[in-house]
């Protein structure tokens, strides 16, 4: 049937009601009641940066990463669907963009064009804007999940095909009953196959994995303490379980890629009790910045907040150094804490205090490299060993007498 105008117009209409969830960003950031959110969409400018996501780059995956070559990303994308869909579902949709060409009339080589088209337009500009490197297991994972749009299309191509197929056999064999059942089964062994190969991967019914992480790390932490956060594991794990769980109301979270934007604290500071702000943005240079925002660094920020224990997950922002002019880093299992120079370091107590800080019974190298879960299981498999090599590193490096130097080395070993 042929689109008219009126048509045209109803479908535009159901589109533009797909976008009516989008009014919940300017009316939630009037109310600003959220304890956690991104951006400031109170004017049209604060709502276009977050539609477009300008401050990660519009169609981009990451902030300041190079990627793979677009070539690399294609091929990469290839073998993925080779390993997730099969051989024969990648011969079954060839098949279908192939009848297309064929001289025989076919009444569904509109659609076969269709979603050939989508694949095609879906993967080369994913593979030239997904500025990830996949050589990395993490951010191959990453990249795997945007991969599954274009599988979805080749399994309709493979059905198209496998169709195409069983219409030229009836041709060849008229009157044939088998071509039916065949079709069938074949489609059920297909289908089959991809339960058999991968049900037991998708199945993660009992993966509590990062929410180990974050209970474990949330529950090590002490009474009242701060925790500037830092990455997508740390961040997202622990704001779920302290905002959405309501686990460790006494704790903070601060996050410190955050704190460098113009929104974060003006929309989120009142909803941090007890963290004062010594301005309104982080900014290594302090001072007043030329459009007015008053930046305050690390170091003044661990001063205004002497009364509160701070702790840093996982590792700090590089761009601002100024916290080593009065502070040091001690081992806090995969965290570290932030604590005063002039404090003495007491290696046995210190001991005491992270030797069981964590319950953490997974198997080294037990998860899927571009998992995860295999990032979780690492930092806390690593969080063991982390008071140790502070210690050693403390015995090479300090000047100590000979005794204390010895003291050190067997802590570090025992």
């Amino acid at each position: 049937q042929e689109l008219s105008l009126g048509h045209l117009l109803k479908l535009g209409l159901c589109f533009l009601a797909g976008l009516l969830p989008y009014l919940y960003l300017p009316a939630s950031s009037y109310l600003n009641r959220a304890r956690w959110t991104w951006g400031d969409q109170t004017t049209f400018q604060g709502f276009l940066t977050h539609f477009l996501r300008e401050e990660y780059g519009t169609f981009n995956l990451a902030k300041s990463e190079t990627g793979s070559s677009m070539r690399e990303m294609l091929v990469f994308q290839l073998a993925q669907m080779k390993s997730e869909l099969s051989l024969p579902v990648l011969a079954l949709a060839l098949v279908a963009c192939v009848s297309t060409a064929l001289p025989t009339k076919q009444q569904k080589s509109p659609v076969i064009w269709l979603f050939a088209g989508m694949l095609c337009v879906y993967s080369l500009f994913f593979a030239w804007r997904a500025n990830l490197d996949i050589t990395k297991p993490l951010f191959l994972g990453v990249v795997e999940r945007f991969w599954l749009q274009s599988s979805a299309v080749v399994a309709v191509l493979a059905g198209l095909g496998l169709a195409t197929l069983v219409s030229v056999g009836s041709a060849v064999l008229e009157g044939s009953r088998a071509l039916p059942w065949l079709e069938w089964l074949s489609a059920l062994a297909l289908v089959a196959s991809q339960v058999w190969a991968n049900y037991s991967t998708c199945d993660q019914s009992n993966n509590y994995v990062v929410d180990k992480f974050a209970r474990n790390l949330l529950s090590s932490m002490p009474t009242g303490a701060v925790i500037l956060l830092r990455g997508d594991l740390p961040g997202n794990a622990l704001r779920y379980v302290h905002y959405c769980e309501g686990m460790r109301p006494d704790i903070t979270l601060v996050d410190q890629e955050m704190m460098t934007y113009e929104w974060y604290l003006p929309k989120l500071a009142k909803h941090l009790p007890g963290v004062y702000f010594p301005g309104n943005r982080w900014n290594p240079v302090e001072g007043v910045l030329p459009d007015g925002t008053l930046a305050f660094n690390l170091h003044r920020f661990l001063k205004v907040n002497k009364h509160k224990e701070v702790f840093v997950c996982i590792g700090l922002h590089e761009g601002d150094s100024t916290w080593r002019r009065s502070y040091s880093l001690w081992p806090w299992g995969t965290c570290e804490k932030l604590v005063p120079s002039d404090v003495v370091f007491d290696p046995g107590e210190w001991i005491r205090l992270t030797r069981n800080l964590y319950n953490w019974t997974e198997d080294y190298g037990s998860f899927k490299p571009s998992s995860w879960e295999a990032v979780a299981n690492e930092e806390m498999w690593q969080a063991r060993m982390r008071t140790a090599f502070f210690i050693f590193d403390l015995a090479e490096t300090a000047s100590v007498t000979a005794e204390t130097k010895s003291q050190l080395y067997t802590f570090a070993y025992t």
